[in-house]
């Protein structure tokens, strides 16, 4: 299908009609616009205009509502995102005002077929309001634009039933078609379901209306079912012009269920042909409440099956076996005797011959793996939630991670800022969940994603041809099932960490991510370096790339307690290697091997790291006049100063420094000052460059914790984040993650607190905090908030 589209702009041909089927962020490509990235929200209307090859494609987003940001630009999208539509099902969409419906109406590929069999003069139902059903006969009698009504193709329709007319419609329907039925009336494709037997519509026999409500019943997923991550009975997503009655099921909370019930009446569908004489129009009909005979031997204290509906308690009997769930459907699957109903029922534990949700390749829910049944309904019966707890042959299960909720949130989420108190945010239920040896990735992504942005990159970065397939899969689940939750809701179960393990697991080469004890490096390089293939965070002047600084030192007997400062000085000084770039990022791993040998019994982390001498061609001060630098003498180191900046000085000053007997044989090296501050060297002091602080990953006993600023500038509090804080059960049970305030930690990397640590002899005496900061310290992040606005 090749088709142009009318532009004053752009004549390229359109491809390929899409409607979004989910929110996603889209990366602009052309156009000008103040937003590199915007949202592609449910419903909107896409054309693609070129392959770009995979799964992507440039496009142009059709807004009815009229943004400024859409016009003239173009962005990259994804086919996984997008429903594709016919050209002439598209003609209509625009007219449909609500996304939901484009979205149904995109899916349904057999109501849209047959609703663009529709010609003049065709007997049709229209249906004026989709939620109350209230619908009528009515006759085709105008087909195209009307643009007083806005974009897209109308039905102009006569209602060959009773109703109350439209003034705007019966006034405006005047200038298109001539109604004898009643007042004329504007209808779009979404109001419109077509029941005319023997005509062009196709409906001609019974066999084709159920056909069509068949299709409609299998489970089709549409609508809402792409914005969250509930599950839904099929039933859900028939057209209310259909079906009047139905019972919707909302499981958004694991364990947590809650019913919202619209009918209480189960049953198969059944369907009815009325045809009047005069008009050989076929009326359909869903009958809903017809039921089984009842089984009166009531097996193990049954309840009557007719008492059972959607988010029943029940206990199904399986092998034998007596297992717990809540009821998912009901009704009568295709190919099982007619008036059999069978129940789907999601079990609390999973199950051998339990499904995602599907029965003989069909959808009927979503769930877990291995715990959607299908069974006779006559196996299950209610039970009262204390019969179970008082049940010894119950457990929880491993699986089984507690009642929180954890949706699936997408779009952007900007990182959490807190000033002052942090009582608001912190306590149990707060973070990531561990499970299963997960605390070296949960303390890691807490520390790089709750309280900055400086790592977003990884979140948003459109894919590229030498990225793996499973790409934009990997970031859809870090971004929209781990961070996003994270930053919004402060809470991430333990089944949404699991998945990116599993994704990690399969695709990079670091085995065990799912259930061993790892490092936070060996994480950082399966998900970003790999995987994510990020740019890496750090150039060095050897011409090799890092994403994090392992530190190399001797050990210095004279360093009771070192810094961070003075260890990754010494470190750069020994390796003889510098920084090309101030990094937007810099992670620095602690000088120790494995989870027990620690080259410094503790070390203090330092809140504001200078990095003036480590980046290559940065303008220097002279250690002893404070003027530019012009030369560096690495013999010098400690002699004249401390740090890296003890071995800079202005030639004056070098050649007075080695005058002394001492220095006569030092080899300094000239510098590389950049020209426009040496000519503007007498006006403006040399500028020192720093990088804050903003988390420190802890070890103790292999298990990891973290100490993460909670915002930015140096008035933002510190908080301590455990993923596995606490405990509920025991084999069987689930992690607790806990974030408690830590209004201590600026003092024990303060000045003050150094003293007070040279002074303590025994580091049992130092409170519990303080203590796994200092001697357990593993890994620190540090930031530059003026780099990260242009990264």
């Amino acid at each position: 299908m090749m088709e142009k589209r009318n532009s004053n702009k752009d004549d390229r041909q359109v491809i390929q009609y899409f409607v979004a089927k989910q929110d996603t962020i889209l990366s602009r490509i052309s156009g000008e616009c103040e937003k590199n990235v915007n949202t592609l929200h449910l419903g909107m209307l896409v054309e693609a205009i070129e392959d770009l090859g995979g799964s992507a494609l440039r496009v142009r987003v059709v807004d009815t509502a009229g943004s400024e940001i859409w016009r003239g630009t173009e962005w990259r999208c994804h086919r996984f995102d997008l429903i594709p539509v016919t050209s002439e099902v598209w003609k209509f969409l625009p007219a449909v005002s609500i996304p939901q419906e484009r979205v149904r109406l995109a899916t349904y590929k057999h109501l849209s077929e047959e609703l663009m069999k529709l010609q003049i003069n065709d007997t049709v139902w229209y249906c004026s309001d989709s939620k109350k059903c209230n619908n009528c006969l009515a006759a085709i009698k105008y087909i195209g634009p009307v643009p007083q009504l806005g974009q897209g193709y109308y039905f102009g329709i006569d209602l060959l039933d009773p109703h109350e007319p439209s003034k705007v419609d019966a006034l405006l329907s005047k200038e298109y078609f001539v109604s004898t039925n009643s007042e004329g009336k504007f209808a779009t494709l979404s109001n419109i379901f077509p029941l005319k037997p023997g005509g062009p519509t196709g409906l001609a026999k019974t066999d084709k209306i159920e056909s069509l409500i068949t299709d409609l019943l299998m489970g089709i997923e549409a609508g809402n079912n792409y914005m969250n991550d509930k599950k839904k009975s099929v039933l859900d997503t028939v057209p209310s012009v259909l079906l009047e009655k139905f019972t919707l099921f909302d499981d958004n909370k694991n364990n947590n269920r809650e019913q919202r019930s619209i009918s209480k009446e189960y049953s198969q569908s059944t369907k009815s042909i009325m045809h009047e004489n005069d008009s050989n129009v076929a009326k359909s009909a869903v009958s809903y409440g017809s039921t089984p005979n009842k089984n009166e031997n009531k097996k193990f204290g049954r309840t009557e099956s007719s008492d059972l509906i959607v988010g029943s308690n029940v206990k199904v009997l399986l092998d034998s076996d007596v297992h717990y769930g809540v009821v998912r459907w009901v009704g009568t699957p295709p190919g099982i005797t007619p008036g059999k109903l069978m129940a789907a029922v999601e079990l609390d534990d999973t199950h051998p011959t339990g499904t995602d949700g599907t029965y003989k390749d069909v959808r009927y829910f979503r769930c877990r793996p291995h715990r959607a049944v299908f069974t006779d309904i006559e196996q299950c019966s209610r039970y009262d939630t204390m019969e179970k707890i008082d049940d010894p042959t119950t457990s929880i299960s491993p699986e089984n991670f507690g009642s929180m909720e954890s949706s699936v949130i997408v779009g952007m989420v900007r990182p959490i800022s807190v000033k002052g108190n942090l009582e608001s945010i912190c306590g149990k239920y707060r973070g990531i969940q561990g499970h299963h040896n997960s605390c070296y990735l949960d303390a890691t992504l807490f520390s790089m994603f709750t309280f900055t942005s400086v790592f977003d990159n990884l979140l948003f970065r459109p894919p590229n041809e030498k990225d793996c397939p499973q790409y934009e899969e990997v970031q859809r689940v870090l971004r929209e099932e781990i961070v996003n939750p994270l930053r919004k809701n402060m809470f991430v179960r333990a089944d949404r960490v699991m998945k990116l393990r599993t994704l990690l697991e399969k695709l990079s080469s670091v085995s065990g991510l799912t259930s061993e004890e790892k490092d936070p490096e060996e994480f950082l390089t399966s998900l970003v370096a790999q995987i994510l293939n990020a740019e890496p965070f750090l150039k060095l002047s050897s011409g090799q790339d890092a994403y994090h600084y392992q530190l190399f030192v001797e050990k210095d007997d004279h360093l009771n307690i070192p810094t961070v400062q003075q260890l990754l000085e010494q470190s750069f000084l020994t390796s003889n290697i510098r920084l090309k770039e101030v990094p937007s990022c810099l992670i620095i791993q602690m000088p120790r091997f494995g989870k027990s040998f620690k080259m410094y019994q503790k070390i203090q982390p330092t809140l504001l790291l200078d990095v003036t001498d480590i980046i290559e061609d940065s303008p220097r001060q002279c250690t002893v006049c404070g003027k530019l630098a012009e030369f560096e003498c690495k013999e010098c180191y400690g002699q004249c100063g401390v740090g890296l900046e003890s071995i800079a000085f202005c030639l004056q000053c070098l050649e007075k420094v080695h005058r002394h007997e001492r220095r006569t044989n030092h080899e300094p090296k000239e510098l590389v000052v950049p020209m426009e501050f040496t000519i503007l060297q007498e006006q403006c002091p040399v500028p020192r460059l720093y990088l804050e602080l903003s988390a420190v990953v802890c070890i103790e006993t292999s298990h990891y914790v973290c100490f993460v600023k909670c915002g930015s500038g140096s008035e933002a509090p510190w908080c301590f984040f455990d993923s596995m804080a606490d405990r509920k059960g025991e084999q069987n049970g689930y992690n607790i993650p806990e974030m408690v305030p830590c209004p201590d930690f600026p003092y024990w990397l303060s000045e003050e607190g150094g003293n007070c640590l040279t002074e303590l002899t025994d580091d049992r005496n130092l409170p519990e905090h303080a203590k796994r900061l200092l001697c357990d310290a593993y890994m620190c992040m540090y930031q530059s908030p003026d780099v990260m606005m242009y990264k």
